[in-house]
Parts: C-alpha cells; sequence; structure tokens
C-alpha cells in the first residue's frame, strides 16, 4: 500500500462536497420600517404612535 502525501490528496468531486445555497433570501419584513427610531435607529416594540425604548423619541403615525 502506497501512502500518499496530503497535498496530493486527488480532486474533490462530487455534488456533496459542493456548497448549498439558500433556496429564498431572508431579512426583516419592509412593514416593520415604521417602528424604526428616526433618533437612534432602534426598533420599537409597538407600531405608532409610541416612544422609543432606547431614546425616549417619539415615533409619530403617519
Amino acid at each position: 500500500m502506497q501512502i500518499r502525501p496530503w497535498w496530493d490528496a486527488g480532486p474533490v468531486t462530487g455534488p456533496e462536497r459542493l456548497p448549498s445555497l439558500p433556496d429564498e433570501e431572508g431579512g426583516d419584513p419592509a412593514c416593520w420600517v415604521r417602528r424604526v427610531c428616526p433618533a437612534c435607529g432602534r426598533l420599537a416594540d409597538e407600531n405608532p404612535p409610541t416612544r422609543c425604548p432606547a431614546c425616549g423619541a417619539d415615533l409619530p403615525d403617519d
């Protein structure tokens, strides 16, 4: 039996070696944009009208 050095291990082939791509892209829904505080950028816990829990700025209802 001949032992090959690690740098001569041979080609890596087969679909099981290929990285899989995500089926769909994720992210936050666009409907949460109303909850973003204009002063600090934090996401409020509830829909406007409310106050930002981090900085206390008013989030008006549009």
